[in-house]
């Protein structure tokens, strides 16, 4: 079957990699929306990327025997609209905005988004959350009722990571690293604290607006001797770097089910992550990695340093990953729901 799958615009992102790795392996004629040609256009042009929305938002979606859609809620009203157009419209949760992540609180498109997904997204005929607390919390908060098809990564590409490459570019020695974006969720201003209680290592920053003026993401007086943002990289460099670390340190205040986590996890790096949401669920505790109290920076620390001078947990974490975890595996479940 013909499915139509997106948003995929520039950049590079968790749900942007999560819909390529379906494309991937699907089993069915999976395309983009928008399809490659047009989003090679409208690349870094915000004006063409309107226009090509205002257009399809009026022509409608069509040629397709299912939709599938993400996060974004210009595809989710398109999809609603089109509807009667498809044998299936299928949604897949990523996670919501929460007000007791944002210290401004919501934005307008935050708060617009949210609508879209409990609203809107909850009229499409098969509806997936990418970890178990979210398709509680989807059940318990809203009355969405939802399968759970993890989030996956694509082993194949983690195993081609190449941390010479990374180590050459940016000779940073041994380092801790962090990659996110500047948003507030992500809570990068506390990995900046924590590179100041640890100064006798270096860390790394990978992400959009994480480059070297990014003192007002950071939140703080000043960015430390130790700690070097590097901005965005491609997708390609982020795996490279993970495999290049010598411990992968996540300080998000909410996650779905984060791909870097989950491929920092492959690659056998020892991995730090809060306790909550989506975090904990792959990560657990015990052979897989360290959690540690969302708030406490003391614990964020200690953790930090048993991460940093224990790497047995990696094995582990890894065969976890590559038994639930993996594409190949998944996206049986996917083509499944296609279907049926």
């Amino acid at each position: 079957m013909k499915v139509g799958i997106g948003p995929v615009f520039e950049g590079y992102g968790g749900v942007k990699q999560h819909i390529l790795e379906i494309q991937k392996f699907s089993s069915h004629d999976v395309r983009t929306v928008p399809p490659k040609a047009i989003g090679m256009i409208v690349k870094g042009n915000d004006q063409s990327a309107r226009v090509y929305r205002t257009a399809l938002s009026m022509l409608g979606l069509r040629g397709y025997d299912i939709v599938h859609s993400h996060a974004s809620p210009w595809l989710i009203e398109l999809c609603a609209k089109s509807k009667k157009r498809f044998r299936k419209w299928v949604h897949t949760y990523h996670t919501l905005n929460f007000e007791e992540d944002m210290p401004q609180g919501l934005s307008p498109a935050q708060k617009k988004t949210n609508r879209y997904l409990v609203e809107k997204a909850s009229k499409a005929d098969v509806k997936i959350s990418v970890s178990k607390w979210l398709h509680d919390y989807l059940l318990e908060t809203h009355s969405i009722e939802t399968q759970v098809v993890p989030n996956g990564i694509n082993l194949e590409a983690c195993m081609k990571a190449n941390p010479n490459s990374f180590s050459e570019k940016w000779t940073l020695g041994e380092f801790v690293l962090f990659v996110g974006n500047s948003l507030a969720v992500k809570n990068p201003g506390v990995f900046a604290e924590l590179a100041k209680q640890m100064p006798e290592i270096n860390f790394a920053m990978i992400g959009r607006g994480l480059g070297p003026n990014c003192l007002k993401a950071l939140g703080t007086g000043g960015i430390p001797k130790n700690l070097f943002p590097l901005g965005e990289q491609t997708h390609q460099e982020t795996l490279d770097a993970i495999s290049a670390c010598k411990a992968f340190v996540m300080t998000s205040k909410r996650e779905g089910a984060p791909t870097t986590l989950l491929e920092a996890m492959a690659l056998s790096k020892p991995v730090v992550a809060p306790n909550h949401s989506g975090c904990k669920e792959i990560v657990k505790s015990g052979d897989y990695g360290f959690l540690y109290k969302p708030g406490s920076l003391e614990q964020l620390r200690k953790k930090t340093g048993q991460a940093l001078k224990y790497s047995g947990r990696g094995k582990e974490a890894r065969k976890r990953v590559s038994q639930k975890y993996d594409w190949k595996r998944l996206i049986k479940k996917i083509d499944v729901l296609y279907t049926c």
